[in-house]
């Protein structure tokens, strides 16, 4: 009988360390991101503040580029559509330009209707140096962001950035191919229901 009773306490302990079988996301990271305050497509201000308290899915990107920001575009319009389905609220989607000399509000906002005519929750954002943004990438997304002299091309990293509601980057996925949308629903609600 003792030993039952010493098996049951076991058991019992399992269950509560793991958390009562509550989900974690998985191969997370914790990056702080910086205070900010940049322009949107629509020429309005968007800070770190605006954005507390939400969820969001964050990208690099510039309208000039002749490689990966279309597919990678297109696979955040694909995101902000699961979104919608799910009918989940109180997340956003942020995609900062690269090239900012160049991708004024304007022409962010031509390049974004390509892929979505819903901008409730995605903001293409742009308002900042060139060294700015390069700097901004490194020490907060851990990306490397590179305008070469004499090159309309910037060289930047194509992850999607996973940012919970205390604005902390939590995880990356591949933001070009092999997408794991279904990864990425499941963090987003994983944070949303806490």
């Amino acid at each position: 009988m003792l030993h039952i009773k010493k098996i049951f306490l076991f058991v019992l302990l399992l269950f509560i360390v793991s958390g009562c079988g509550k989900q974690s996301i998985q191969n997370g990271v914790e990056w702080p991101i910086e205070d900010f305050k940049f322009i949107n497509q629509n020429g309005e201000s968007v800070s770190n503040v605006d954005l507390q308290g939400k969820v969001w899915i964050a990208n690099f990107m510039f309208t000039n580029c002749t490689t990966v920001c279309g597919p990678m575009s297109a696979n955040m319009a694909r995101i902000q559509r699961l979104i919608a389905e799910e009918k989940l609220e109180n997340v956003e989607l942020v995609s900062l330009s690269v090239d900012p000399e160049v991708d004024s509000p304007e022409i962010l906002k031509e390049y974004a209707t390509r892929f979505t005519e819903d901008f409730s929750n995605w903001n293409f954002l742009t308002g900042y140096a060139q060294k700015f943004i390069e700097q901004f990438a490194f020490d907060n997304f851990h990306a490397h962001v590179i305008k070469p002299e004499n090159d309309n091309q910037v060289i930047h990293g194509t992850d999607f950035y996973l940012v919970n509601q205390e604005g902390t980057i939590v995880k990356y996925y591949s933001g070009v191919s092999d997408v794991p949308y279904e990864e990425i629903m499941n963090d987003i609600n994983l944070l949303l229901e806490k």
